[in-house]
């Protein structure tokens, strides 16, 4: 038997992860705008205790990744496991053969036209869009650069499913450890998405600013205030005993947020022009700022790692001076749709 779905097309966004890249495919294939999409929602929220070492970790406050994506679309998703390889397979076949592209986990070491092919233990994500029985074959999509669409070996496909991403020897130092546990992803996007107005813009932006101006109860970092908590407290950490660990996690944490808030603000240009909302496309440009400042906090936690270079007071600098460009970002936001708007939720 053999099904290939089509047509189905890469999405990439430069300072995304791989999550993002192959979210952004999917919507595509169910004819919606990724940007559009993925760039509504920005907020900051961390829970230490949900935190790994992944590419594609991604802080989820609501019940499902999908819906702490992408909260303002009727999109949601399903994470799958199995401790079978073959059992998964069969799973994630049965879906693909209804129509529905499949994301899965896997480790960059066994898949043949990754870079790290052979090499290092990292994990990483693509869309399953298709296999063929005879040939033993599986079709996927990668969206990260090397961009690649076809087919590899089932044999390969299994191996990099079941990996534990083994910490010894060699690894990716950020994205190991974790077993990929032949996970799958589930996305069902729904057909009511909402209209591109003024109306529905201003409450996606209200619903943000709430969420910055409140805190999440429990030991999560939430908001605008748990934002400069968690910078000063992952800052305080890197300076002592663990100070590899509060790395690794700045690092990891970082490439989350330079995602969302590039995409946000991309939104925030997108739509700003599209509404002849010349402020809000102004806006957007300075949130665009803001993405400049997490990639340059995630380079400090990754090149922290270098023996000699002290990048300790760059790091507190950088994180202070982030969180006083976001208030200034945020009050010109709240001036921009001005007050009496609602929150969506």
């Amino acid at each position: 038997m053999r099904t290939v779905l089509a047509p189905i097309s890469f999405w990439f966004h430069d300072l995304g992860s791989c999550l993002h890249d192959c979210i952004g495919t999917v919507l595509r294939y169910h004819g919606k705008d990724p940007l559009l999409t993925l760039g509504a929602s920005w907020e900051f929220y961390h829970s230490p205790k949900d935190f790994n070492h992944e590419e594609f970790y991604y802080p989820s406050p609501r019940p499902s990744l999908a819906e702490s994506m992408m909260p303002f679309h009727p999109v949601r998703s399903t994470w799958h496991r199995s401790e079978d390889a073959e059992t998964a397979l069969v799973e994630i076949k049965e879906v693909v053969g209804n129509g529905q592209p499949v994301i899965v986990a896997e480790d960059n070491f066994y898949i043949p036209f990754r870079p790290a092919f052979g090499d290092i233990h990292a994990a990483h994500l693509l869309v399953m869009y298709g296999f063929d029985e005879e040939a033993s074959q599986v079709y996927v999509l990668d969206s990260t650069p090397p961009i690649f669409q076809g087919a590899i070996g089932v044999r390969d496909f299994l191996a990099a499913r079941n990996s534990t991403t083994p910490v010894q020897g060699q690894q990716d130092f950020f994205f190991a450890g974790t077993p990929i546990a032949n996970r799958w992803l589930y996305l069902e996007v729904g057909a009511n998405f909402p209209e591109l107005t003024r109306s529905w813009v201003s409450e996606v932006v209200a619903t943000n600013l709430c969420r910055f101006r409140s805190t999440v109860p429990g030991e999560a970092f939430s908001g605008l205030e748990g934002l400069g908590r968690y910078l000063r407290a992952v800052c305080e950490r890197a300076a002592g005993a663990e100070g590899g660990k509060a790395l690794e996690e700045l690092h990891v944490v970082s490439y989350a947020y330079q995602a969302e808030v590039s995409l946000h603000a991309e939104f925030l240009m997108a739509a700003g022009r599209r509404l002849d909302w010349y402020e809000l496309a102004e806006v957007g440009r300075q949130v665009d700022l803001l993405a400049n400042s997490w990639t340059g906090l995630r380079m400090l936690g990754g090149h922290g790692f270098v023996e000699g270079l002290d990048v300790l007071d760059r790091m507190a600098r950088r994180a202070a001076q982030l969180v006083l460009e976001q208030e200034r970002v945020l009050d010109r936001l709240e001036r921009t749709v001005r007050t009496g708007v609602r929150c969506l939720s």
